[in-house]
């Protein structure tokens, strides 16, 4: 025993793109903390500083993450829940997973065919899961 849950393939992909939200969120904050300096942090936050395009396409990123998140999870839980997994839908499942990590290094870095690239086949990943599904 690990001492970790039994999880399947699907519950870890769910987990892992949930997990990606925390790097994705606080990008853009802490380049905001670097040019505002504590005065900023500790305040409301009425104003925000300039931040370098990087950090704007940070905050690109995790807007689109967001926005995505919640049809990528629905579709994984509802494999989870109707015991529906195969390894055509496990791969997908990966496949997401490392296809929306490397689109939002590709956003940050400011590679925009990489970034759309990855975003198509994460979006082709998910109708083959929606294909397995129904199928």
């Amino acid at each position: 025993m690990t001492g970790l849950p039994d999880m399947t393939t699907v519950l870890i992909c769910a987990l892992i793109l949930s997990l990606w939200s925390l790097p994705l969120n606080y990008m853009p904050t802490i380049a905001r903390f670097a040019v505002g300096g504590v005065e900023w942090g500790l305040s409301n936050r009425e104003t925000m500083p300039d931040i370098p395009p990087w950090a704007e396409r940070a905050e690109r990123a995790r807007k689109n993450h967001f926005e995505n998140l919640p049809m990528i999870l629905v579709v994984l839980l509802i494999v989870q829940i109707t015991e529906q997994a195969n390894p055509i839908i496990n791969g997908a499942a990966v496949g997401i997973v490392a296809l929306r990590i490397l689109h939002g290094f590709a956003y940050v870095l400011g590679v925009p065919l990489l970034r759309s690239l990855a975003f198509v086949g994460s979006l082709l990943s998910l109708f083959v899961i929606l294909w397995q599904l129904f199928n």
